[in-house]
């Protein structure tokens, strides 16, 4: 039997998809350096809490001061854990127009479970531990924190720059004065004895 010795056709040679050159790797080299170092930036950055965004951070926007003063005016003034996520708690309270005051519940050099309650048939905030002691609506006496409402209505409250209680000093009331001696002469002369 005639077999027929040609050649099988050798197999097509592919060409590679990608050809690699010695500046393509340099350059893929070098951005993917570059991409390691910017995303280690950025999470050192974050993670030590010097990223700013371009809203203030450090500002705890409660809401809008028109839609919550109704409900404080009625309710009484808000008590809210520390958005910040330390264990203090504080009162937000509204007194009127754009006036709004921030406080801690913790009376100064009180212990950590002394807290003031709102008693709004007084007020006033009264100290659990020491309930003869009370603080004023507008939070006098406690640590507050800047509080404003800013230009588009919204109320800011600074929790990272507590104000320490106002410390006054109550002098001792002045002695009264001595009273003062007064005699009264009649408007006519007065004699007395023989007139002659």
């Amino acid at each position: 039997m005639p077999t027929d010795e040609t050649p099988a056709p050798p197999p097509p040679q592919r060409r590679p998809l990608v050809t690699f050159s010695p500046a393509v790797a340099l350059v893929t080299a070098c951005g993917l350096i570059v991409g390691v170092v910017l995303f280690l930036a950025v999470v050192n950055s974050v993670s030590s809490g010097d990223a700013r965004s371009p809203v203030r951070t450090d500002l705890y926007v409660l809401g809008g001061a028109k839609a919550l003063a109704p409900s404080i005016d009625e309710r009484g003034p808000l008590l809210l854990q520390d958005p910040l996520g330390s264990k203090r708690a504080i009162y937000i309270q509204h007194l009127e127009g754009n006036d709004w005051r921030t406080f801690d519940t913790r009376p100064p050099d009180a212990a950590s479970g002394c807290l003031v309650v709102w008693e709004p048939a007084r007020r006033v905030f009264v100290d659990q531990c020491a309930k003869e002691r009370s603080y004023p609506a507008d939070g006098t006496g406690l640590t507050s924190f800047p509080t404003r409402v800013d230009e588009d209505g919204k109320v800011l409250i600074d929790l990272r720059s507590p104000q320490p209680p106002a410390t006054t000093t109550t002098a001792p009331a002045p002695a009264p004065a001595p009273a003062e001696t007064t005699t009264t002469l009649p408007a006519e002369p007065v004699t007395t004895g023989p007139q002659g």
